[in-house]
């Protein structure tokens, strides 16, 4: 007994407004607007299914850029192993450009290898000969060629 009461209650409360839903199918503007999501949505499924994976360009090409922020997060990790990689990667993308040389000399410096070091510092000077910092990079190959002899005695 106690339900049937509270089902009563429940009946005989007011709800809101309803809207018959032929009405609302009948609106024009929403109307004209499904039929336009549709049809995009069933042209880009019979694209994708047409053309398969030829109609739909790669978003991120492998760019120098790219490596070199890589090859930079890598090196705040410590994982030098990894920026050196992804610092070679950009080289092979941009081979001229000498920040790429200057930065992997450096790098490579700190790893104790002075002699891919010194390599990238000479294409360095040879890609920017009016660099400002000439002279400090000709001081670190007269160091390293210094550290090399040392080692080679």
């Amino acid at each position: 007994m106690g339900s049937n009461r509270h089902t009563k209650n429940l009946s005989s409360m007011p709800r809101g407004r309803r809207i018959p839903l032929s009405r609302f199918w009948l609106d024009r503007r929403i109307s004209f607007f499904l039929v336009g999501v549709c049809l995009l949505v069933l042209g880009a499924v019979i694209i994708a299914l047409w053309w398969g994976p030829e109609a739909t360009p790669p978003v991120l090409l492998p760019s120098a850029t790219v490596h070199r922020e890589r090859a930079e997060i890598y090196e705040r990790l410590g994982k030098m192993a990894e920026a050196v990689q992804e610092y070679q990667a950009a080289l092979r993308l941009a081979p001229e450009d000498p920040a790429l040389h200057k930065v992997l000399a450096q790098l490579l410096e700190k790893q104790g290898k002075w002699e891919e070091a010194m390599t990238h510092y000479a294409r360095y000077l040879q890609l920017d000969p009016a660099a400002r910092d000439l002279s400090t990079i000709l001081e670190r190959l007269e160091g390293l060629r210094k550290a090399r002899g040392v080692e080679e005695e």
